[in-house]
């Protein structure tokens, strides 16, 4: 079973890849952390009781559950053996799309001047 990290961050930087090569001007960073709390959601099962619990158990066995960016496939024994490998990729993808997506996105800031902002309103020579 991978750890809820790797799980996370499956969702989190496929939702950002996605939205990267799309027109949206907004909220792409909120709909990331939607993907990754959507890849979490078969987990679920170890926090809720009942016939709830029954019903994600039963998804988070099957095939149904790699819906969820690949939880199913990332929960097989493979992954298990190479926990921290896994764990190490994923915090590295998700560094790398940080990186990406301040490259692509991220505002340039204006130079600093002396004693002073840039962003400072002009000053005039009455001043």
């Amino acid at each position: 079973m991978a750890p809820a990290i790797v799980h996370f961050t499956a969702g989190f930087v496929t939702v950002l890849m996605i939205l990267w090569l799309l027109p949206i001007t907004r909220y792409r960073l909120t709909g990331a952390f939607l993907g990754g709390v959507w890849a979490l959601l078969p987990d679920m099962r170890k926090i809720v009781d009942g016939d709830l619990a029954a019903n994600l158990e039963a998804l988070h066995d099957s095939g149904v559950a790699d819906l969820f960016f690949f939880h199913h496939m990332l929960d097989q024994p493979f992954v298990r053996e190479n926990f921290i490998v896994f764990v190490f990729l994923s915090l590295a993808a998700l560094g790398v799309s940080f990186l990406l997506y301040d490259w692509r996105f991220g505002q340039r800031t204006p130079p600093v001047r002396l004693f002073g902002s840039s962003t400072d309103p002009s000053r005039t020579k009455s001043e």
